[in-house]
């Protein structure tokens, strides 16, 4: 079915595409107006500079004054351009067109020709181009986890925000939901780093990932691109139409579509269930074998613009975007990563004959037991292990920009839904088997205007409102031999329903003052006050050996809501973010500047975790996070515009850095605030002109980041009651210690056990990366152009999982890419054969205890992760008119 509908869905794309590219003109040149200031959304350009038209340090008709810009050229085109045609990037870091070298914040932006050249078609192949930052897709629960410069938070809790926001067309988002979507027709990625309070949506104490997707054109334009990629089977195509409906109307329509038979090779196998209750017929559980060979995906997706510009003064862009998904369940892209005694995982000490223990392109999992698909509701039967993923966003940015201010409004709306099925025990059999429906919706509201003034002094004032809903539905199975209940016919663990709403209210402003033309202070900050709520509930508890979780009469204690069986909650709290930069431009296109910076992550609920009759409220609340501290920067060219340097150096301290462990013994998650992280660290950009066809370029990046005042839980691990006085901890750990000197003891016997993590690096956090490349561009007199390129990506090492267990211990590594292209000189049309991860390097993103692992006594317990996909061979072909 997801192979036929992948299918179907690539030939409609191209039945529509192709009729559009041969009835088009056969050019079009698009231009945009200028616009002094850019509220989010606004258009994002190239500037070159042939043209005169690049934006220079701030002079008081400068932007950074707060005077218009110069026109500048969209890039609406996928071809790359040749390396002779040098460009000023222009960005909109502080919502003003300013150029790269001008704006003082550590940015790295990446073009629609960059993002082209390797495919990188959502957030964690775009993470991989940009050195510090690490996307994992969990698929599952929160949907996944981005990290800048080491700081970031686990993918394992609903009631997150990450502290690194990504901002499409403005609309900020810090649900780790939106590491899951595709992205297409980008015009620019801007990776903003370190703390960002003021100028996209509530706050993001880690840096931002800015994405601006390409807008109509005013001529006639079509555009497209067809993929195929080897090891995967994988195929994708996408286009787009744009041009004026009216003499003031424009619009673009952007459709992509995506098959994947998948990379994942999935070894399970029809087999007996070692987990089936005595009672029922065996026949009805037993392990049905795998969903597919390999685990395989589908996505399509499209977005909708509409511009209307009635006069120069005003803009009013509407922007509507929608995906649909599928896959083989939340547990699919995850594996069993080890340590195995011989070299099988185990789940709850029986041995899958079908896995393997190590980060690979191989995993073992199998589709739902009848019986137990017979006994939840939501799956009528159907026993595939599947997931759907729906999503939407939606933009209207209104824009007035007259000779002295500009005056703007974004008002956004974001939904996302997943629906899955699937075993999380990454083995064979399934133990732990969950249906979940978690959604997503926030709807946000912007207002700013910034002064244009003739004098030195300009202000940008603003105010923001947001609101959002997570809602949890959850029905697990752990163990079905030990979960059924005959009295009911029931095969389930819980049912849980849970939600958490939360309202953000903030002001903002910042005054900047030329001093002297070269000159400028700016300072500004925002008040933010946040509130939230949750509700969680069992609607079902088993009362048998799991007893714990048949909650129907507990009185939780801290909960906000006296009803048995009800834990709630409510939190808030204020915060003011203040910022200050200094910047000078002692010639154009050149800055040096210091600023000071804070940012900060409320606070709240995580509602994952299944509540049992000994939890409390104080189990799933957590403090905000807070980020202070400085950073200064110099950036600037050399040899004739030939040569162009970035660098960065920053000292910033985390207080409360927002962290989770999962205890795979009790299947919960252990929520907890960081004492403080240390962070200090240097960046150095560079990219040179070594000639006309020949670019060369590269980045190195040192982060040393360190935890203090954290003492978290060990990692999983087996101790036998029976020497539970005399067993060594395990390594990196230690046994917490009564008043008395003695062990302090579970209520089993067992001891427990604690890191402490003073001094260590959090989890997904490199010390040092970075990476370096060449674009050969050789023209020839037929209008004909070839290309290569060649990058090399370095990490040192980093612990994946937030537990800091051995097995997620993720080694140094590098990773190759590689491309040849052809096409047209003046990129109307393109043939690539592109190349990632060519030293198929399977590196960790994530990862975490595994339920059923901790099964060997004394041994570490086994760990599942997320893994970077393997060697890709892509071949791909793009045109426009």
């Amino acid at each position: 079915m997801k192979a036929h509908f992948g299918r179907t869905i690539r030939v409609l794309a191209l039945t529509a595409v192709c009729p559009l590219a041969l009835a088009a003109p056969a050019q079009a040149q698009t231009s945009s107006p200028a616009d002094a200031a850019v509220p989010p959304g606004g258009v994002v350009a190239t500037v070159p500079p042939s043209t005169g038209e690049t934006t220079s340090g701030p002079t008081p008709a400068s932007p950074a004054a707060g005077a218009a810009a110069a026109p500048v050229q969209a890039i609406p085109a996928p071809a790359a351009p040749a390396v002779a045609e040098s460009d000023d990037i222009v960005v909109t870091a502080r919502l003003r067109r300013e150029g790269l070298l001008d704006v003082p914040i550590a940015v790295t932006a990446l073009s629609a020709a960059d993002i082209s050249k390797y495919n990188a078609a959502d957030l964690t192949k775009i993470g991989e181009l940009t050195p510090t930052v690490i996307v994992s897709n969990y698929r599952t629960i929160g949907g996944g986890s981005i990290a800048i410069r080491g700081i970031s938070s686990p993918p394992t809790q609903v009631g997150y925000e990450q502290p690194v926001s990504v901002a499409i067309d403005g609309i900020q988002s810090s649900s780790g939901r939106v590491a899951t979507l595709g992205f297409f027709d980008v015009q620019q990625v801007e990776v903003l780093k370190g703390p960002q309070a003021l100028f996209f949506g509530k706050n993001s104490p880690a840096g931002v990932i800015s994405i601006t997707t390409a807008g109509p054109t005013d001529t006639l334009q079509v555009g497209g691109r067809v993929g195929y990629e080897f090891v995967a089977d994988e195929a994708t195509s996408e286009g787009y139409i744009a041009g004026p409906i009216t003499d003031t109307i424009g619009a673009r329509v952007a459709v992509r579509v995506r098959n994947s038979e998948g990379w994942l090779y999935n070894n399970a196998r029809p087999a007996a269930n070692p987990f089936f209750p005595a009672a029922l017929p065996a026949a009805t559980g037993r392990l049905p074998g795998p969903p597919g060979r390999r685990v395989g995906d589908d996505e399509a997706m499209g977005r909708v613009t509409l511009e209307w510009r009635p006069d120069d003064a005003f803009t009013a862009t509407a922007k509507v975007f929608a995906l649909v998904g599928h896959d083989q369940g939340g547990g699919s892209f995850s594996q069993n990563i080890g340590p195995c005694s011989d070299g099988r995982p185990r789940s709850f000490g029986v041995v899958d004959p079908f896995g393997d223990c190590r980060p690979d392109n191989h995993t073992s999992f199998s589709n739902i037991v009848p019986a137990i698909a017979d006994r939840i509701p939501a799956l009528n039967g159907d026993n595939r292990s599947r997931g759907l993923n729906v999503a939407t966003t939606a933009s209207l940015v209104l824009k007035y920009d007259t000779d002295t201010i500009n005056l703007s409004s974004l008002t956004g709306r974001i939904f996302n839904r997943y629906r899955s099925v699937s075993g999380l025990t990454h083995t064979v059999d399934n133990a732990l088997t969950t249906y979940e429906n978690t959604s997503y919706r926030a709807f946000s509201q912007e207002l700013r205007l910034l002064t244009k003034l003739d004098g030195p002094v300009n202000f940008l004032v603003g105010a923001y409102y947001g609101d959002s809903k997570d809602d949890l539905y959850n029905d697990t199975n752990f163990r079905a031999d030990i979960s059924y209940n005959p009295a009911n016919n029931r095969i389930e663990t819980y049912e849980k329903v849970a939600d958490l709403t939360g309202r953000t209210y903030s002001v903002f402003g910042q005054a900047t003052w030329l001093i002297v033309p070269k000159l400028e202070l700016a300072a500004g900050a925002r008040y933010t006050r946040e509130k939230k709520k949750t509700r969680n509930e069992n609607l079902y508890g088993i009362n048998s050996a799991l007893g714990r979780f048949n909650t129907a009469t507990t009185d939780f204690p801290g909960s906000t809501d006296p009803t048995p069986g009800i834990l709630a909650g409510r939190f808030k709290d204020d915060n003011v973010s203040p910022e200050a930069t200094l910047s000078y431009h002692p010639v154009p296109n050149s800055t040096i500047y210091l600023a000071y910076k804070t940012g900060f992550k409320s606070g709240g609920f995580g509602i994952t975790s299944p509540i049992q009759t000994n939890t409390t409220l104080a189990d799933i609340d957590f403090d905000s996070e807070t980020a202070k501290g400085f950073e200064a920067g110099a950036k600037g060219e050399l040899f004739d515009r030939r040569l162009r340097l970035t660098a960065s150096a920053f000292a910033y301290d985390f207080k409360n850095l927002q962290v989770t462990q999962y205890d795979a013994s009790t299947i919960r998650f252990q929520i907890d605030n960081a004492g403080a992280v240390r962070q200090r660290g240097a960046e150095l950009e560079a990219r040179f002109d070594a000639t006309d066809h020949l670019r060369l370029h590269g980045a190195i990046a040192y982060v040393h980041n360190r935890f203090r005042d954290y003492t978290g839980q060990c990692y999983g691990y087996t101790i036998p009651a029976a020497v539970a006085l005399t067993a060594a901890a395990p390594s990196g750990c230690s046994f917490v210690t009564t008043a008395a000197g003695g062990r302090q003891l579970t209520a089993a016997g067992t001891p427990i056990l604690q890191q402490v993590l003073d001094g260590r690096a959090p989890a997904r956090s490199p010390d040092l990366s970075g990476n370096a490349g060449f674009d050969l561009t050789v023209p020839t007199g037929s209008d004909l152009e070839f290309g290569l390129t060649g990058d090399t990506f370095y990490s040192s090492n980093y612990f994946a999982s937030d537990a800091f267990a051995p097995a997620s211990r993720q080694d140094d590594f590098w990773r190759f890419n590689a491309s040849a292209r052809v096409g047209a000189a003046d990129g109307r049309w393109q043939l690539s054969f592109i190349g990632r991860n060519l030293s198929n390097k399977y590196y960790l993103l994530f990862a975490g205890d595994r339920t059923g692992g901790t099964s060997v006594p004394l041994t570490q317990g086994e760990q599942r992760g997320v893994v970077a996909r393997g060697r890709e061979f892509w071949l791909q072909a793009s045109f426009r008119y």
